[in-house]
This record gives C-alpha cells, structure tokens and sequence, in this order.
C-alpha cells in the first residue's frame, strides 16, 4: 500500500462548493464497534483515520498530520497499551521503545483518553501520562465533541500567540 501524507486540506469538495477544512484525528481502538460509532458520531465535522493497534498508530503518525487523537487504553492484539502509546508520543516513555515508534515523537499533539476503565484509570493519573483529556464510553458525543473544539481552539490560540511573539 502507497502512503500519501494527508492533510485536512486534502479533502475533496464539489465543484464551486467553498473548501471547508476538516481536522484530521487519528481514533487508536481496536474494537469495530466503538470505531463505527465514533466515526459516524464525528464525520460531520472532523476527517478520521483508524489504528487498531501501536504498529498501525505509528505508521499512520509517520504518514499524516493530525490535528488531535483519540486513545483507547486496552488494545488487544498490541505490544503498546495506549497510556504507553501516548508516552512515547510525549517523549515520557521510560522504556525501550519499540523499532516501529522510535522515530515518531509528537509531544504537541492532544490526546483525549477514550476508555470503559475510569475506576482504574483516572483524570489526573492519565494527565500526568500525557492525556488532554478524558471520555468515558459509552461516548457521550456532545462531552467528546466539546473536549475536541476546546483543545483544538487551545492549540489555535497556542501558535497564534507563538507566531505574534515571533513578529
């Protein structure tokens, strides 16, 4: 399979229909279920790409550039669970990382926690694991879409005050 690095920009649009730019999230789970339900919860907004497991996170990392991503924290069938994914991501992993992961650090990229286990994991213990965010499935859409536009206005605000301090 080829990989192009995609964009939000990419997305098609009818001809003469004004560009609307989508962000595109990356959704790490790996039960079908919640994928179908997330993606067809968020398509209306927001362009979204699937990883079932580490290996196929990082691939995608490395192919595309997302403006957020979604982390469930089981995944069967992975070397990584997603607190360990996300650590890697935010260079907090104390570890050895694994060949696939060693060259994809993303330390600016939120993270929304998405997982059935909140007795066991909780807000400010996923926080300190490099977590923006928590939702508890069952998702609660308004929850995810309000946590979504609060971080993705958090990093807009972010470089555009970086950008006015470059002037």
């Amino acid at each position: 399979m080829e990989w192009k690095k995609k964009k939000a920009s990419d997305a098609p649009s009818p001809a003469g229909a004004p560009v609307r730019k989508r962000e595109l999230l990356l959704y790490v789970e790996d039960e079908d279920p919640n994928w179908e339900v997330a993606e067809l919860g968020l398509r209306d907004r927001y362009e979204m790409l699937r990883a079932r497991n580490a290996r196929e996170a990082f691939a995608l990392m490395e192919k595309n550039e997302f403006a957020l991503v979604l982390m469930d924290i089981q995944l069967s069938g992975s070397d990584l669970n997603g607190i360990e994914i996300t650590q890697i991501l935010k260079s907090l992993f104390a570890g050895e990382k694994p060949t696939y992961a060693r060259d994809v650090s993303r330390p600016e990229l939120p993270i929304i926690f998405v997982t059935a286990y909140t007795a066991r994991y909780n807000k400010d213990m996923l926080m300190k694991m490099g977590g923006a965010d928590l939702i508890s499935k069952p998702v609660n859409f308004t929850n995810l879409s309000l946590a979504i536009s609060r971080l993705l206005m958090r990093q807009t605000t972010a470089k555009l005050r970086s950008m006015k301090g470059e002037e």
